[in-house]
């Protein structure tokens, strides 16, 4: 058995454990989960980067694969439907996959606070985790897409059932959407495998072995696609709808994951998702769900279809850029923090497309980056919120002044988030923005006009804008509270707070003075991906 099905099996084994024992038991339930995501971070460090590092880089970097025959459909006399049980992990999958093992401990230890119903809690939060990892592991197409289904209903029901005053709302919301994207993903998916065909199982077998493998519906070094069959729906010359079968499904595909990323004009249920969701639920979404959008873009879209990515970049640059600018215009208008930082998350995720559309290593390196630093950093922004939603349910900006005097470790952990996702220099929001603005500016060689670059910068001055605003309003002057609850409860940060807290400023902190600790891992597989759609 390989690392990564070890890996994806510890959420599970830990999520037949939780449905087997009482529902009263919620001090063991807690310690199962908090173990489970222990023991996934553990067998990371120990077993998974070591054999990364120790693997052969080769052009697209997959050093780690784990491939099982899984199902495999008769279709008669148009030959055999293969589906595998494919694990895959490049530099790129390596890093999600890294944030996510780092992020769900700080997650499971402040799902501690959870008292209602908590063996469905946990449950659901375990195969969310499960989920989650799948989707940047699976390299089958068929498996991916049952990764992204099994995230939309624990979300749904995490959102739904222990969430705010509106949670039904925000999570029915969130379920809509989400299901939207995915039932298109399905049709173009279904389409994709019967358009290219196993040349292994092909040549053994004698018939056609139509597949899900991903690698196989991805061009080669020439930019040919030798699996690919002249008579599928999305092959090369086909029209579907009066279109180009392969560009329909491209943006199809894009719409799919901008949704998830999310990307405006499809972003609107994320606000009301963040707003209603408990604290650990927001943390777990924004700082990995959402990345499983800008992943899907780039492995998926830019992946399978390079000929469509780099003919439609500038569209995709253009969303980036009116994400950024409209997601930091409409935090700037915002009265409740949370909802701040959910517009703002909206902005900083556009850096990601942005840098995706580059074409260039810089921007692709950025963007990988953005991921990885937007996870840590809105992981502390959302914890900064709660603390505030826990003491006096209120969330006000202008109900509160002069916290810094009455929670002055509170105010030094607010202040490394607000300066790293304001991109300060020294913290990690300034590298990986760097680096796709560096990479946007290159791209006008491959026809992103330079406006896009230029006034995407307008992002980096909206988002100093609100975190100073929101920091002065709250932090200085002499303290008062002005809302409902109780201004006793303002107290500043217990033990355990500062626990989950400092993790995430140390890695904000070390990221920033050390980025090559991340850019030296995933720099080969960007350096494929370049290279490939350098023949488009």
């Amino acid at each position: 058995m390989g690392s990564l099905t070890i890996l994806l099996l510890l959420p599970l084994v830990a999520l037949l454990a939780v449905l087997f024992l009482p529902g009263g038991k919620s001090g063991v339930l807690r310690q199962v989960g908090l173990l489970a995501t222990l023991l996934q971070t553990a067998w990371f460090f120990a077993a998974i980067l070591p054999a990364f590092l120790s693997g052969d880089a080769n052009f697209m970097d997959f050093r780690i694969v784990e491939q099982l025959q899984w199902i495999r459909l008769d279709l008669g006399s148009a030959g055999l439907l293969n589906i595998e049980f494919h694990l895959a992990m490049d530099g790129i999958s390596l890093i999600l996959v890294m944030l996510t093992v780092l992020v769900l401990p700080i997650v499971a230890w402040k799902s501690f606070d959870v008292e209602k119903r908590p063996k469905v809690y946990w449950a659901l939060f375990l195969l969310l985790d499960l989920s989650m990892l799948g989707c940047f592991l699976a390299m089958d197409f068929f498996l991916f897409y049952l990764f992204y289904e099994f995230m939309l209903l624990p979300m749904f029901f995490l959102i739904g059932m222990w969430g705010g005053a509106r949670r039904e709302y925000a999570a029915i919301k969130f379920f809509l959407y989400t299901l939207f994207g995915s039932v298109f993903m399905l049709l173009i998916m279904v389409g994709l495998a019967f358009s290219f065909t196993d040349p292994v199982l092909t040549a053994e077998l004698g018939r056609p072995v139509y597949t899900f493998n991903m690698l196989y519906m991805m061009p080669d070094l020439t930019g040919a696609f030798p699996n690919m069959v002249s008579t599928g729906i999305f092959s090369q010359g086909v029209d579907l709808l009066g279109m180009d079968a392969r560009t329909l499904a491209f943006f199809v595909l894009l719409i799919g994951f901008a949704i998830k990323v999310p990307s405006v004009p499809v972003h609107t249920w994320l606000p009301d998702a963040h707003v209603e969701a408990s604290t650990p639920i927001s943390v777990v979404l924004a700082a990995v769900l959402l990345k499983v959008g800008g992943y899907g873009i780039l492995r998926i879209c830019y992946g399978l279809f390079p000929e469509a990515g780099v003919n439609y970049a500038t569209v995709v640059a253009v969303l980036g850029m009116v994400s950024i600018l409209y997601g930091g215009l409409v935090a700037m208008s915002q009265k409740d923090l949370k909802a701040m930082i959910a517009y703002s998350s909206i902005s900083h995720m556009g850096f990601v497309l942005l840098g995706i559309a580059s074409l260039d290593s810089a921007g692709m390196d950025g963007a990988v980056l953005q991921m990885f630093n937007h996870g840590v950093v809105s992981a502390g922004l959302f914890l900064i919120a709660g603390v505030l939603s826990d003491r006096v349910h209120d969330r006000e900006i202008l109900h509160f002044t002069g916290l810094w005097s009455k929670m002055p470790r509170y105010t030094v952990f607010v202040l490394i988030a607000f300066f790293a996702s304001m991109g300060l220099p020294g913290l990690n929001g300034f590298v990986s923005e760097m680096l796709v603005f560096l990479g946007s500016f290159k791209a006008t060689g491959f026809g992103m006009p330079v406006w896009i670059p230029i006034v995407s910068v307008l992002g980096i001055v909206f988002a100093a804008v609100y975190f100073l605003r929101t920091f002065r309003q709250m932090f200085f002057g002499e303290f008062s509270y002005v809302g409902t609850g109780d201004a006793k409860a303002l107290t500043d940060l217990t033990p355990k707070e500062i626990a989950l807290f400092v993790p995430l400023a140390v890695m904000m902190v070390v990221l920033g003075l050390f980025p090559g600790l991340l850019l030296g891992l995933m720099e080969t597989a960007v350096a494929g991906y370049t290279d490939l759609l350098s023949n488009f």
